[in-house]
C-alpha cells in the first residue's frame, strides 16, 4: 500500500493567533498535530517546539530502541522535557504546554502516540471510530463510570485536560497500534475540530470527499467554522491507497 497525507490549519473565527501546529514528515513516516496553551504567545511556542523536537528525534541516526512504541514514547518525552525546561528558564513562557498526537504511518502498520485531548480517528469501510482517549478531567470521570459520555460532552469542565507536554518534567505517553487496510483514512485533529463536529458529521465528510485529502481537510475545517469556529482548527489526513 501507498501512504499519502495532507494537512491544514486555520485560526478559526474568534482567535487572533493560531496556537496549533502540525507537521508532515513522510521521509520519517511521521505526522504530528499539537495544540498549545499558555499566556501571550507561549502556546504557539510550545506547539511548534513539540513538532520540531519530535521530528528532530526521529531525524537522529544515534537513536536506537527495542520497539517502535518505546521510540515514539521517548521522542514525545524528549519534547516534553525540552518544553518544560524552556518554560522554567523564561518567565514569559512559564507554564506553557501543548497536547500532541503523533502517528508513524507505514504500509504495514499505524502507530499512534498521544498526550492530551487532540485526537486520532480511523475511517474504515465508510465508518469512523475514535482511536485515542482524551486525557481530560471529564474523560477520567467517564472511564471511572462517574459520568456518561453524553453528560461529558455537556460538562462545564470538558476543556480541562489532565495531561500535557511541558507542564511537568515527565509525562506518560499512551500508544495505540493498528494494522491498516487499503482505503483506510486516519484523521489527526485538534479539539477545535473534534469539539465542533460529531462523529457522524466527520464520517459523512470523510465518506463524501475521501478521494482528495486536501479537499477533505478543507471541508472538515470549514464545517467546524460554520458551527462557531471559536478555537484554532487543525486536521491531518493520512490515506492508505
Amino acid at each position: 500500500m501507498k501512504v499519502i497525507a495532507a494537512g491544514l490549519t486555520d485560526v478559526g473565527r474568534v482567535r487572533r493567533s493560531n496556537e496549533d501546529s502540525f507537521g508532515l514528515f513522510p521521509e520519517h513516516n511521521l505526522y504530528i498535530v499539537a495544540d498549545g496553551m499558555g499566556g501571550h504567545a507561549a502556546g504557539e511556542v510550545a506547539s511548534k517546539m513539540a513538532v520540531e523536537l519530535i521530528k528532530e528525534f526521529f531525524s537522529s541516526t544515534e537513536i536506537t530502541e527495542q520497539t517502535e512504541e518505546m521510540k515514539l514514547a521517548r521522542a514525545i518525552n524528549h519534547a516534553n522535557q525540552r518544553i518544560h525546561e524552556a518554560g522554567e528558564k523564561d518567565a514569559a513562557l512559564s507554564g506553557m504546554g501543548t497536547t500532541v498526537v503523533t502517528v508513524i504511518a507505514r504500509s504495514e502498520e499505524m502507530l499512534i502516540g498521544f498526550v492530551g485531548d487532540s485526537r486520532v480517528y480511523l475511517h474504515q469501510n465508510n465508518k469512523t471510530q475514535q482511536l485515542t482517549q482524551d486525557h481530560s478531567l471529564v474523560n477520567e470521570y467517564v472511564r471511572k463510570g462517574l459520568l456518561t459520555p453524553e453528560a461529558a460532552e455537556r460538562h462545564p469542565l470538558k476543556h480541562v485536560i489532565s495531561r500535557a507536554l511541558g507542564t511537568s518534567p515527565a509525562v506518560e505517553v499512551e500508544t495505540v497500534r493498528r494494522t491498516p487496510a487499503t482505503g483506510d483514512i486516519l484523521l489527526l485533529c485538534s479539539d477545535g475540530l473534534s469539539n465542533k463536529l460529531t462523529l457522524e458529521e466527520i464520517s459523512a465528510i470523510l465518506t463524501q470527499t475521501r478521494d482528495n485529502l486536501e479537499k477533505t481537510c478543507s471541508a472538515l475545517i470549514e464545517k467546524a467554522k460554520e458551527k462557531g469556529g471559536e478555537d484554532n482548527i487543525t486536521a491531518i489526513l493520512i490515506g492508505y491507497r
